[in-house]
């Protein structure tokens, strides 16, 4: 057995490398006195029902923090448990050294998962939030939902009121430690977290009740999620393919080439195929939108940053960034733009305002399509939620969400209404609406003006 080979030295190694984790650890491990932006955030979002994207990255990046703390913690722990139980025949004080660190580590996964659990649980918006996946921050899904059950899960509680037991029974031993110099900070954090942690046997009890509720709860919801989504990706899949093959589209390669000589990266292209059935489920003239990231060489001299993978996927033709019912994808321009009618608006931001946008959307190539059109999650996106998680809150520029088909969301007529308007966007051209050729500057905006439905003016 590896552990009962175990000598001094590497046992003393292993103490070590607990006791350097722990002290790294814990100034990440976030505290309620260092998330007043993000606990506002949460509250806004619960009264607004969702959250906005630049909130929904504030709180990802201190949840992504924390599931990185909770993972060294947890791996801290699993690591002594041999050295705890004796095995390797470890001195008394190597025993007792081992029980302190991973009570200490035992005590801070108690303490950071009980905030979130207690302040969270009862809080739909953000529970649900923090049980999306996110690939951008290497979040799987439903961790908030594993954190509730290892937080609440009887086992669970009933060892860490033992260990909360054992280091009672055996403080002076656990106190004499003191004398060691790396142990001593250990010792001092292990008084701190002690006494922010209940073991009533009667708020044990509560909890226990808690989880059962909360499993009962949601076990049928998380179900029934999953066959909804089954059936809308199945539909909406369907209906997406049903167009005209044969019918020849208005944006010619000609008209294509025009156009590509007037992008810049950032632009927004809003289209629309006659003969597409979705031209029936979505609300106005202009369905879609797509967004123009350039060329690699165009996004590196406006110092927009991609990793290496994303770099590669976008070379070559790739100019845009797109989804569609394949998901998220880089693609290339003549793809997007073999339609009927396209509009090109273009943001007002400064350069490096623009390189943020840009490399932000392109952190979601990748991410499956939202076939429920639900902006309140970011896990899968819809072609309108690329350039609003790309640009909102960036200044000038501010989206607000409003209900269509029982949902709030974005749509590709909101969009070109902030370019007619001037709102954050300008219009740059339009080719193929209500059959006349391309326009540019003013006669453009007043054309796509013609086409947008009077409720949506």
């Amino acid at each position: 057995m590896f552990w009962a080979s175990q000598t001094p030295v590497s046992r003393e190694r292993l103490l070590s490398g607990c006791r350097n984790a722990l002290l790294a650890v814990a100034p990440i491990l976030p505290r309620y006195e260092d998330l007043a932006m993000e606990l506002d955030d949460a509250q806004r979002a619960e009264a607004r029902g969702y959250f906005l994207p630049d909130e929904d990255e504030r709180v990802r990046t201190v949840f992504a923090r924390y599931l990185v703390a909770r993972a060294v913690l947890h791996e801290t722990i699993h690591d002594l448990r041999p050295l705890r139980h004796g095995v390797g025949t470890p001195s008394r004080e190597e025993q007792m050294s081992a029980f302190a660190i991973a009570a200490c580590a035992a005590c801070m996964l108690m303490r950071a998962g009980r905030f979130m659990v207690d302040n969270f649980a009862d809080a739909p918006v953000v529970r649900e939030k923090l049980d999306e996946a996110e690939p951008r921050f290497g979040i799987p899904a439903q961790q908030f939902s594993r954190i509730y059950r290892a937080v609440n899960h009887p086992v669970n509680l009933l060892r860490f009121a033992r260990a909360i037991r054992y280091a009672t029974l055996h403080r002076p031993e656990i106190e004499a430690l003191q004398a060691d110099s790396e142990m001593a900070p250990i010792l001092g954090m292990l008084a701190e977290e002690e006494p922010l942690l209940e073991v009533n046997p009667r708020r044990i009890a509560g909890r226990l009740l808690r989880y059962r509720l909360y499993a009962i709860q949601h076990a049928p919801r998380l179900r029934l999620q999953r066959v909804m989504f089954g059936l809308f990706q199945a539909s909406g899949r369907a209906i997406a393919e049903m167009h005209n093959p044969w019918k020849r589209k208005r944006v010619t390669p000609r008209v294509q080439r025009r156009l590509a000589g007037l992008l810049r990266p950032g632009d927004v292209l809003v289209t629309r195929h006659d003969d597409a059935m979705t031209n029936l489920f979505l609300p106005g003239f202009w369905p879609h939108s797509a967004l123009y990231i350039g060329s690699v060489e165009e996004r590196r001299s406006m110092g927009v940053t991609c990793d290496a993978d994303r770099e590669e996927r976008s070379g070559g033709l790739i100019r845009v960034l797109e989804a569609r019912k394949d998901g998220v994808r880089f693609r290339a321009l003549h793809d997007t733009l073999a339609v009927d009618c396209v509009a090109v608006i273009r943001p007002r931001l400064d350069d490096a305002g623009l390189a943020r946008a840009l490399t932000r959307a392109i952190t979601h190539e990748g991410k499956l399509y939202d076939f429920e059109f639900d902006f309140r999650r970011s896990d899968r996106m819809v072609c309108t939620e690329v350039i609003y998680r790309a640009y909102h809150a960036e200044p000038p520029i501010h989206f607000l969400l409003t209900p269509k088909l029982g949902r709030h969301c974005l749509t590709a007529e909101d969009l070109l209404r902030q370019g007619v308007q001037g709102n954050g966007f300008e219009v740059i051209a339009v080719h193929g609406a209500l059959g006349r050729r391309m326009r540019k500057g003013e006669a453009a905006r007043q054309l796509i003006e013609e086409t947008l439905a009077p409720q949506n003016r």
